[in-house]
């Protein structure tokens, strides 16, 4: 079994919502949960789905929601 991934980010408030519900869509790619009040979200995926992660990801920002890009870990991170 693969290892899974967390983008941890930073996104409007607001938009953490339509960010959940539009991953969610992508059915086994990735899920977003939210970490904290103040817009700290992690994004969780298989490393195997890390491509097409990184493309949602991108796509958000493409359409210009403002995501601050904290980092990228493995969940067996300690």
């Amino acid at each position: 079994m693969a290892d899974l991934l967390r983008y941890s980010l930073k996104v409007p408030k607001e938009e953490i919502c339509y960010m959940s519900w539009t991953i969610d869509g992508y059915e086994g790619v990735a899920f977003l949960r939210n970490d904290a009040e103040d817009g700290m979200v992690s994004v969780l995926c298989p490393e195997d789905n890390a491509a097409e992660t990184e493309k949602i990801i991108s796509a958000f920002e493409s359409e210009g929601i403002a995501i601050e890009r904290l980092g990228v870990f493995s969940t067996e991170d300690k």
